[in-house]
């Protein structure tokens, strides 16, 4: 052996990770464990759930099965219907009584009932025209009286407006619910002379339009003057002045969130009108007047 030759050591130094060490198989195992979970959490949902929640569920999933009903059954989609119509289904299918009752209220539109206008049940399809149209007055009543409660019950409410309740007047005339804002001693309504009304009036008809908002029936806002006159060759009179109110409501009216169709009449009617025929330079004449309107169904038409 030679001694002067040089030692040589070779150390081998192991790669720093392996493959089958590394992280990637934790990824792909979490998202197996989530998906048996949620695989798992749906077995339990079905061995819970009704039979006729089993059978809309398999009826919403199926692409061959139509019925042509209102929705229904458990709690709307999962009601054992079809949402989606079956490209095989025919294309004229017998109308349900539903059907008949949408149809019918197609040829008559006014004649949508009920609490802000939720239509006839089933069962008044078998109406006769003056059973329907007796339902449909007795309706449109309970929702004015709704409507005249939700009012005085926002008024009461109300600290700051709580004073002007014997200012509303609501009553139903042949016309339909009116309702009336009126001035009183030390609670006008308006400036004398003018239709710049005062914060308080602006108040007072967001509460009206909040009440009257879920209704469908047209309005007629009308303005209304006391006797007396204006000052010899004045320009202004209060046929100009009760007709300016009223517009300077409606305006009002809009601005609180009133559907701007729904107003069909603006006028003034200055002292031709008067609340207290007898005292006709009583201020209480001085008013303005919200008439919801009947909603009438419309003539038939000639054949």
């Amino acid at each position: 052996m030679n001694r002067d030759r040089p030692l040589v050591i070779k150390r081998v130094t192991p790669p720093a990770g392996h493959a089958r060490h590394g992280g990637a198989w934790k990824v792909a195992y979490a998202d197996f464990v989530t998906a048996m979970m949620a695989f798992f959490l749906l077995l339990w949902l079905l061995s819970t759930s009704s039979e006729d929640t089993l059978k809309g569920l398999a009826e919403y999933f199926s692409e061959a099965v139509i019925q042509n009903g209102p929705p229904g059954g458990v709690d709307g989609i999962l009601a054992g219907m079809s949402v989606r119509p079956s490209p095989f289904a025919p294309s004229s299918m017998p109308a349900g009584p539903e059907q008949r009752l949408r149809l019918r209220t197609e040829r008559q539109p006014e004649a949508t009932l009920g609490l802000a206008g939720v239509p006839l049940t089933a069962h008044d399809e078998a109406m006769d025209d003056e059973s329907f149209e007796r339902e449909r007055e007795r309706r449109e009543r309970e929702s004015f009286e709704a409507a005249r409660t939700a009012l005085f019950d926002a008024l009461e409410r109300s600290p700051d407006l709580g004073r002007f309740r014997d200012s509303l007047l609501v009553d139903q005339t042949p016309e339909g619910l009116r309702i009336q804002i009126l001035d009183r001693d030390q609670y006008a309504m308006f400036p004398v002379g003018s239709d710049q009304m005062y914060p308080h009036t602006r108040e007072l008809l967001e509460l009206v339009v909040r009440s009257i908002a879920s209704l469908p029936n047209r309005l007629s806002i009308r303005g209304h003057t006391d006797a007396l006159p204006f000052a010899p060759g004045a320009e202004y009179d209060n046929w100009r002045l009760s007709t300016d109110r009223a517009n300077a409501t409606r305006s009002a009216m809009l601005a609180a969130g009133l559907a701007s169709p729904r107003v069909v009449e603006v006028v003034g009617r200055a002292d031709a009108d008067p609340l207290f025929p007898e005292a006709p330079q009583d201020p209480r004449n001085r008013r303005i007047s919200l008439v919801l309107l009947h909603e009438r169904p419309p003539p038939a038409a000639a054949p």
